[in-house]
């Protein structure tokens, strides 16, 4: 069975599988996000799965990838203690560590590391109104928006981002991995200078990296080890990614985990990466690199998360704390009211 909805407004949802539209006078079927074969589920909520995992083996390497569903889950970027530098300058939803005051309210589900140390010169980052390294013209960049929707491509190729998207976050790394479905020719063995410097030495190391698939769910891929980036572009093809790009490399700066449940206060994250140096709880506390916090969509469709986005013509810090925005609230508010009031009946 799946869900069938009669608003009394537009509604659009994107993702898996195109845009299916509501009004006053149709009933459209929302079709739930179901389980895949061949996909493990990590988590799931009334809309279907929201995070699901498999191992892709490329020449002997075991790479784990886990999936966000784009129509039920959100996402944000956070820079690091250290990197990239000026993170003090960021309101706290985007400082580096979970923000539990706004992620926690919608629950967080899965988190990952983010790019390479500014000092590699890999490409730019900004969020909330503050740009920390300038964006580099035809890099790899993902873009995120007030909605917590993502978009991938080259910065400062034509329509990119698209218009009307309001990214309020931008992370880039390097140049593509994958483009239109397609391994580039930059991930042969004869560049494989321009996909970072190896500790301690060599070509081989441990690597990430994030794509999207043809129904805008965005996938990460890691695996700890001797791994050149054409496998690594190879797992992510294979996962089912139409563009793609390279996140950190090297076994200390790989840390990913996902929740059987929406956490709303720190927890555990039980789906992780073999052989990571450290915990996902790191980015419950705090984290010295950059990351992203992925959360659960509430239950009804015609209700969702939302930030208010940057305001044209001002400058600094924007905060870009979460609200629930809809006509089906309602009821995603009064859960709110019980777990703040339980919370507050037991300290």
């Amino acid at each position: 069975m799946v869900p069938v909805l009669l608003l009394g407004l537009v509604l659009v949802l994107v993702g898996e599988g195109g845009v299916v539209t509501t009004t006053t006078t149709t009933t459209t079927t929302v079709p739930l996000s179901r389980a895949q074969p061949g996909w493990t589920v990590a988590s799931s909520s009334a809309r279907g799965v929201m995070v699901d995992y498999r191992d892709e083996n490329v020449g002997g390497t075991v790479f784990r990838v886990l999936r966000l569903r784009a129509r039920t889950t959100l996402l944000r970027w956070h820079g690091g203690s250290l990197d990239p530098p000026g993170v003090a300058t960021l309101p706290p939803d985007a400082g580096p560590s979970i923000d539990w005051a706004s992620e926690g309210r919608a629950g967080v589900v899965a988190v990952f590391n983010g790019g390479f140390k500014k000092s590699a010169y890999a490409g730019g980052s900004a969020s909330d109104g503050v740009t920390l390294v300038a964006l580099v013209p035809g890099d790899m960049t993902l873009a995120i928006n007030a909605a917590g929707h993502w978009a991938m491509g080259i910065w400062g190729s034509k329509g990119f981002p698209a218009a009307g998207f309001g990214a309020i976050s931008y992370r880039q790394n390097l140049g593509p991995l994958i483009l239109h479905g397609a391994l580039t020719t930059a991930t042969s063995p004869a560049d494989f200078r321009a996909w970072g410097s190896v500790y301690p030495s060599g070509t081989l190391t441990s690597r990430s990296g994030l794509g999207v698939d043809k129904r805008g769910n965005l996938l990460y891929a890691a695996a700890i080890g001797k791994v050149d980036v054409a496998q690594l572009a190879t797992a992510l093809l294979r996962a089912g990614a139409v563009t793609a790009m390279e996140l950190d490399i090297n076994p200390f700066w790989l840390v990913l985990g996902a929740a059987r449940t929406a956490l709303h206060a720190p927890g555990a994250f039980p789906v992780q990466l073999a052989y990571s140096e450290h915990d996902p709880s790191i980015y419950e506390t705090g984290w010295q690199r950059d990351f992203f916090v992925a959360m659960a969509e509430p239950g009804p469709w015609a209700c969702t998360w939302a930030s208010p986005g940057l305001r044209p013509g001002v400058s600094g810090a924007q905060a870009q704390p979460l609200a629930l925005v809809g006509p089906q609230c309602r009821a995603k508010l009064r859960e709110l009211a019980a777990r703040n009031h339980a919370t507050t009946t037991t300290k």
